[in-house]
């Protein structure tokens, strides 16, 4: 009698690691996929939520329009898109699109209101 494996088994043994290892590498990458896609999401509303504290800060309410800017944060390069509407009676809403490609789109917005005396915008 002879020890040892036979080449069938040797081939089913094989097999059987090239599917376990497939599946591994298959999670893997569905791992790291979404941990980058969360990462941008959380730099985009990171972005969008700094643009929007800007406006807050702001003594002035700019003009109507509408700003599209490149920002990089975390070396992930995003586009932020700034819109401006006013609503009449002294009320102005902003609204901020930050997007990295095709991928991410997050948007925030606010509503401001002008005090007619002093100019000075507050958050409703």
């Amino acid at each position: 009698m002879r020890n040892g494996f036979t080449l069938v088994e040797l081939i089913v043994a094989t097999l059987i690691i090239l599917v376990v290892l497939t599946a591994f590498s298959v999670a893997i990458t569905s791992f790291v996929r979404g941990g980058k896609t969360l990462e941008l999401q959380d730099g985009a509303l990171t972005l969008a939520r700094v643009e929007i504290a800007d406006f807050e800060r702001r003594e002035n309410i700019p003009d109507d329009g509408r700003t599209l800017r490149p920002d990089t944060l975390w070396g992930h390069r995003y586009t932020v898109e700034t819109t401006v509407q006013s609503q009449g009676n002294n009320t102005v809403d902003v609204f901020v699109a930050v997007s990295s490609g095709d991928s991410v789109s997050i948007e925030l917005s606010r509503r401001f209101y002008t005090d007619i005396n002093t100019n000075r915008q507050e958050l409703l």
